[in-house]
């Protein structure tokens, strides 16, 4: 089978000049020494969601809804476990196609498929 998903589900298989590598392997060695479970992707993004709201409440000097939410939609070139994140008004997912790598299971195993 395969499907696009986030680059931390082969953190290990990446190439060294692929910038997720360095926050996911960060991410996935931290996760699995903590947890002694494989990593999943549904923690890095929690992380990542984490990571975008204290630099918007940071940026906003507030924890106001509205400041924070327009700060939340000003990220930009945010690098997470879920790929680059690029907010707006009208786009709360904020990753595009570029964030995903297309992946085979192979061996009861994830494979990066070039």
């Amino acid at each position: 089978m395969r499907l696009p998903a986030a680059a931390l589900l082969v953190a290990d298989k990446l190439s060294d000049n692929d910038p997720f590598k360095p926050v996911a392997m960060a991410y996935k060695i931290k996760f699995e020494k903590t947890t002694g479970q494989p990593v999943s992707t549904f923690g890095g993004h929690m992380r990542d969601g984490l990571l975008i709201l204290v630099e918007a409440m940071k940026r906003a000097k507030s924890a106001n809804k509205a400041k924070v939410r327009d700060e939340i939609e000003r990220t930009k070139n945010f690098i997470g476990t879920g790929g680059v994140v690029n907010m707006s008004a009208s786009d709360h997912l904020g990753l595009d196609l570029t964030s995903f790598r297309m992946l085979e299971i192979k061996n009861a195993d994830w494979v990066l498929v070039n």
